[in-house]
């Protein structure tokens, strides 16, 4: 069986040694689960204008039996001082958002609890820009998912945005992010129904337990430890299992072929 996750930087980065990441935990229990090799192959999944492209190529080369789409809120509800400040400030606006992207970049500062604290404060307070829009997300989202399924026998799944991430400092906060995430999940919902392709959302946001728990991340308190992939890897197991398992049950009926909804 061989899987395609469309993860993001959670899955890619280098952000610990001496453990596993989810996909190779899911892997190892998927491979346990349905008694055969799972190869799990993950791609970086950033919703720009080259994305639909890009995903035709990968499934070309990889041909996977399932495709997972894991979209998060991060491009469309994290608020980003940098990109705000290059919009608002004129023609020194590149500069200083460059600057400040590079700064938020670097290990120096990202781990530093300082510096994070009064990021927090100040996208709190002032807000940020985001690196998307919803609609940009929704659009390439969709495209993405229309090439999955014009691959005939491919299990397409999409697991849309949960709210994973440190917890909001304000209500204020707290509603605009939601109210985001709302449009892009009831969207994609709609769209996955239409398609009939498996979709897991929530309508309402993750409890603070399952979002970034203490002792969960590396010191830039965003990226998990193996402590935190060990436990979203629990979450991802079980909707690639049910997924594969409605999949399957759905092809072995005469005229179905393909993801039930």
């Amino acid at each position: 069986m061989k899987v395609l996750l469309l993860g993001n930087s959670q899955d890619l980065g280098s952000w610990f040694e001496g453990g596993k990441k989810r996909h190779e935990i899911v892997q190892e229990q998927l491979a346990a689960e349905f008694g055969e090799p799972v190869e799990v192959t993950v791609r970086n999944f950033w919703p720009n204008e080259r994305m639909p492209a890009l995903l035709d190529r990968w499934l070309a080369e990889s041909r996977p039996d399932m495709v997972y789409v894991n979209v998060t809120a991060f491009p469309f509800a994290y608020e980003s001082l940098p990109l705000r400040f290059k919009r608002v400030l004129g023609r020194m606006g590149p500069a200083v958002g460059d600057a400040g992207l590079r700064f938020a970049g670097s290990k120096r500062w990202a781990h530093n609890a300082v510096f994070r604290t009064v990021r927090r404060y100040g996208q709190a307070v002032f807000g940020g820009d985001t690196h998307f829009t919803c609609d940009e997300v929704i659009e390439r989202v969709s495209e993405a998912v229309r090439v999955a399924v014009r691959h005939e026998d491919t299990c397409v799944v999409v697991e849309g945005p949960l709210g994973r991430g440190e917890p909001e400092l304000t209500r204020r906060q707290r509603r605009r992010k939601e109210a985001r995430r709302q449009v892009v999940h009831r969207a994609l919902q709609d769209l996955c129904t239409g398609l009939h392709v498996q979709y897991f959302g929530r309508d309402e946001p993750l409890p603070p337990e399952r979002r970034h728990a203490r002792g969960e991340t590396v010191g830039d308190g965003t990226h998990f430890n193996p402590a935190g992939h060990a436990r979203v890897a629990a979450d991802l197991f079980e909707n690639m299992r049910d997924a594969w398992q409605a999949h399957q049950s759905s092809a072995s009926v005469p005229g179905r072929q393909g993801s039930t909804a």
